[in-house]
């Protein structure tokens, strides 16, 4: 090889290599990025997991009361779709006439 060629490449080296530092910073700035983004998600993710988990229990709770109060108070209960089924015959009833 010549000696006067050897600058020449040389250069052209330098410049790849450069040019692949380039990119490998641009992909390194990439992988930060996405890493970032995950944490970010994953956060977002537990607190919706918690906040459905905690709606759950609440609505269990809810459940369970409502259960009991329908038991202890079933007469009650009676009485007021006793009213409501005579309110809306009495109701249909003016209507036709």
């Amino acid at each position: 090889m010549s000696t006067s060629n050897y600058p020449q490449l040389e250069g052209r080296n330098d410049q790849q290599l450069e040019s692949l530092a380039n990119k490998l910073a641009t992909f390194r700035n990439i992988n930060q990025e996405i890493g970032d983004q995950a944490v970010n998600d994953n956060s977002l993710i537990n607190s919706l997991s918690n906040s459905f988990d905690s709606m759950l229990n609440n609505l269990k709770h809810t459940s369970g009361r409502l259960t009991r109060s329908l038991k202890s108070g079933s007469n009650i209960w009676r009485m007021v779709g006793l009213a409501l089924l005579t309110f809306f015959i009495l109701y249909n009833l003016y209507k036709f006439f």
